[in-house]
């Protein structure tokens, strides 16, 4: 017999390579479907309904037959209940017998001298009970068997009580007998005239050991209960007390069903069991018999489990089946086959699919696949290279603009120095500084991977450090911090913020804090706003402006165009004395990139 092991893989066939295996267990895993039903689940589906009749015959079949079982045992256990008492009834019958016959006598009937002889003679040889007494009609003993109970007031008691207004033979519950200290049950036959006038009664004790002995000695199922309880639910006598007392209880027996049927109740360990009653003599003591449901219903859950059980046998077996020969001929090899699309997907040609054993169909499918492989490789070979030959060339025409702003940058300074007027000069050194900024915009995109975005905080530091070089501000004293949040923009929006940042550094340095003035701050700042916003600005704690020094300066012209073209808004603000600081707000080039790629998807 083969072991699970060869069981195993002999459904797997042929392992995958191994980079198409699971991780985890080295397993192929069905993926799960974003819509529909796969095939396996439509085949075990069909089957399923077709076979659903059946099984509902069998299920209703197995109800019907667990119906009348469990009618035939409760009724069996209703029998046994009165079969399991009839010891102790046939003990209670002798004793009415007993005390008939006693009541035919003269003697006794009359209360003469011979009462005690002859209820002592009656008593000798009955080993079962234990006095036999003579009451007048006020319940006081006159006469018994033995004689140290004559003069005994019985009429307090329940059954004295009852014995008055009953006309045949009553019984006691347990009781104490102060005579003989023991527990006893007392028999009691009411005496009357022809006319119906109440004389007093015969009583008879029963020993309840006899009874105990009797219930314990019953030939009982194993595991069953038996006991004797008055109507008051004291138990009397059982075979097992601490069951009987749990079940046998007072309001257990108000509700309990009438006399051949059958009712349920639990024990102190919370068990079932399934119990019967039946008086014995009158109403006043009853049996009780129990079993655990499990033992009297053992063989009925056995057949109902078995008809319950057969057709999900059914099914399970056709369920089996189905799997296997879909695993075995179909789901594997479309599994196998989608992992290998998936490390398609993952940019992977170069593996081809093993489908040795598969159906035809399918290895088909997988020589379309490898075929779809190739032309992919194929293509992708020439778009890397095609890519990799145009980021070249962006990456050379920012290396050339670099390198030829550098040299007008150069040519400037070398016609600044021939030039003798300062202001001549000055302009050309404004103008070098805002070549050197664009300049530094096709350096950095020289420089990184991706040729479409500047990293801003990096322009805008580079920018501060070369100005502050520029205009001597270690030897001025003039201190400049940058605070810049982490953005990259396209080269389009990088270009006016790198001339803005120019223009307002070069503004302080040459306005703010003039000659003959030194030490000071400037402050560069890069902060997000609300509503998809940032804002650039550079702040000064120099002399400041007027208003209309501001109005008349080119800087503040060209700082206002310089936000146009981000579309956003630039401002230049001063007071003489308070410092200086121009801002530009723009939309953010992130939140704009979001806009765009969500209205491109819809």
């Amino acid at each position: 017999m083969k072991s699970w092991r060869s069981w195993i893989g002999w459904l797997r066939l042929k392992e995958p390579p191994a980079e198409l295996q699971d991780p985890a267990s080295g397993d192929l895993r069905e993926p799960s479907s974003a819509s529909g039903w796969s095939l396996r689940i439509r085949l075990l589906v069909t089957v399923t309904i077709a076979l659903l009749p059946i099984a509902a015959l069998i299920v209703l079949q197995g109800v019907d037959r667990a119906r009348h079982d469990t009618a035939d045992a409760r009724a069996q256990l209703a029998q046994t209940a009165l079969a399991a008492a009839t010891p102790e009834q046939n003990m209670l019958s002798a004793a009415e017998q007993i005390l008939r016959a006693l009541a035919n006598i003269s003697e006794v009937r009359d209360v003469t001298a011979d009462c005690n002889h002859d209820l002592a003679e009656a008593l000798h040889g009955l080993s079962f009970f234990t006095n036999i007494t003579r009451l007048d009609a006020n319940g006081i003993i006159v006469c018994a068997a033995l004689p140290a109970s004559v003069g005994h007031n019985a009429s307090p008691s329940a059954i004295w009580r009852e014995a008055h207004k009953s006309a045949s033979f009553v019984v006691s519950g347990e009781m104490h007998s102060p005579i003989t200290n023991q527990r006893v049950v007392a028999g009691v036959l009411p005496l009357r005239n022809g006319r119906g006038k109440f004389l007093g009664a015969l009583a008879i004790g029963l020993d309840l050991r006899w009874l105990d002995t009797m219930v314990r000695a019953s030939d009982l199922p194993k595991g069953s209960v038996v006991a004797l309880f008055d109507r008051q639910g004291m138990v009397i006598t059982a075979n097992r007390p601490e069951i009987a007392k749990a079940l046998f209880t007072r309001s257990n027996l108000a509700n309990a069903a009438p006399e051949g049927t059958t009712a349920s109740a639990k024990d102190s360990h919370g068990r079932a069991w399934t119990y019967a009653t039946a008086p014995l003599v009158g109403h006043n003591i009853f049996v009780g018999f129990a079993m655990r449901e499990s033992t009297l219903l053992g063989s009925t859950y056995v057949h109902v489990g078995a008809d319950f059980l057969l057709p999900f046998l059914m099914i399970a077996l056709t369920w089996i089946a189905i799997w296997v020969v879909t695993e075995r001929q179909l789901t594997r090899w479309i599994v196998y086959l989608t992992r290998i699309s998936a490390v398609y997907r993952t940019g992977r040609y170069s593996i081809r699919p093993s489908l040795d054993g598969a159906p035809t169909e399918l290895r088909l499918l997988g020589e379309a696949l490898a075929g779809m492989a190739s032309s992919i490789q194929d293509r992708d070979r020439h778009l890397r290279e095609a890519v990799a030959q145009k980021t070249m060339l962006i990456r050379e025409v920012h290396h050339r603009v670099k390198n030829n702003l550098q040299i007008v940058m150069s040519l400037l300074s070398l016609q600044a120095a021939r030039l003798q007027d300062p202001a001549s000069q000055e302009a050309l050194r404004q103008a070098r500084a805002r070549i050197n900024a664009l300049a530094l915009v096709h350096r950095i995109l020289y420089e990184i991977e991706d040729q479409s975005t500047v990293d801003i905080k990096r322009l805008i530091a580079d920018l501060t450090e070369q100005t502050h070089e520029g205009f001597g501000g270690d030897r001025r004293d003039i201190q400049v911090s940058v605070d810049a949040i982490n953005c990259t923009a396209s080269g389009d929006i990088a270009v006016p913020l790198a001339l803005f940042t120019v223009e307002a550094l070069t503004n302080a340095f040459k306005h703010a804090f003039p000659p003959g003035q030194n030490g000071g701050t400037i402050r560069v700042r890069l902060q997000a706003l609300d509503a998809g916003q940032l804002r650039l600005s550079v702040e000064d704690d120099g002399v400041g402006f007027v208003e209309e020094e501001i109005d008349a300066n080119i800087g503040s012209r060209l700082i206002k165009t310089f936000g146009q073209q981000v579309g956003g808004m630039a401002e230049l603000r001063s007071r003489e004395g308070q410092g200086t600081i121009a801002e530009i707000v723009f939309p953010d080039p992130a939140a704009q990139g979001d806009r765009g790629a969500e209205t491109a998807a819809d």
